[in-house]
Parts: C-alpha cells; sequence; structure tokens
C-alpha cells in the first residue's frame, strides 16, 4: 500500500497488518513540519509506532527504547552494535489527533533521524512541552508489507 492510498483509509478503528502482524491503533495523529508538509504517526497498544513518509513513499515501524545518547547528536551513532548515520531532522506540530495517548492538539515535538546501509532506523525524540525523550528503534518497511483492515 502507497502512502498517499494508506492516508486515505487510515482511521482509529482500523486495523493495520505490519510484515504479516495485526495491531490495533491506540492513537493517530497527524503532525505538520515546519515546511508545511505532514506525516502520519500510529501509536499501537502493544507500544509499537508506525509512521508514514509521503516524499519518500515509505513507512517506519518503530518501538520505543531508552538510549543515553545526549544533544548535540553527533554524525554517527552505534546502537544494539549497528552503526547508524544522521538522515534527517525536524520539528512537527500535532494539528489532529484521534484516540487516546501521550499527544494532544497543538503538542510538538523534534527529532534527529538515522539510518542504517541496511534500512534500520533510529530515532532520537524530545517532546517540546515536557522536554521528555521518546527514542524510536526499528526498520523501514516496504510498502507491500502494510495492509489496512
Amino acid at each position: 500500500m502507497n502512502v498517499s492510498e494508506f492516508r486515505k483509509k487510515i482511521n482509529i478503528k482500523s486495523k493495520v497488518i505490519v510484515e504479516g502482524e495485526e495491531y490495533k491503533i491506540k492513537q493517530l495523529v497527524r503532525f505538520r513540519l515546519d515546511d508545511g508538509s505532514f506525516y502520519i504517526k500510529l501509536f499501537f497498544t502493544d507500544g509499537h509506532v508506525l509512521a508514514d513518509d509521503l516524499d519518500e513513499n515509505m513507512f517506519i515501524f518503530v518501538k520505543e527504547i531508552d538510549t543515553d545518547f545526549q544533544m548535540p547528536f553527533p554524525r554517527e551513532v552505534v546502537y544494539d552494535g549497528k552503526k547508524f548515520k544522521f538522515s534527517y531532522k525536524a520539528h512537527a506540530v500535532v494539528e489532529e489527533v484521534m484516540g487516546v495517548g501521550q499527544f494532544q492538539v497543538n503538542d510538538s515535538e523534534k527529532f534527529w533521524d538515522y539510518e542504517t546501509e541496511n534500512g534500520d532506523y533510529l530515532s532520537l525524540g524530545m517532546d517540546d512541552k515536557t522536554d521528555k525523550r521518546m527514542d524510536l528503534v526499528g526498520k523501514i518497511v516496504s510498502n507491500n508489507e502494510i495492509k489496512i483492515i
């Protein structure tokens, strides 16, 4: 499923299949980036998070972790024995929320994303209101591994 199709079909009552596993949505959040574009993040009941990226037409599937990385973050980091290279930094504001979870409209976050050559993904994030870190690790998932039911 491509990202445009995903955005048209997704809602809080949907269930999402990622790589053959079914996930129930706890919270669906639409974030507006400072450049005016937006992305959708789904927070699942088991702690996983699925984010879309329209520009790259891809999905990122991650789970929250604790890290010791301190700001300012370096260009490369090693986590779980893997070398991650910096790929993207952004700031986003919550524009729309469905379901129950940590985010409310007008909350905002900053994040610094890193990738390995084989598609592993690390996102170092911070809630602007609380300065609470939300670090996530996982991978880029191909479009044909995402289904909405």
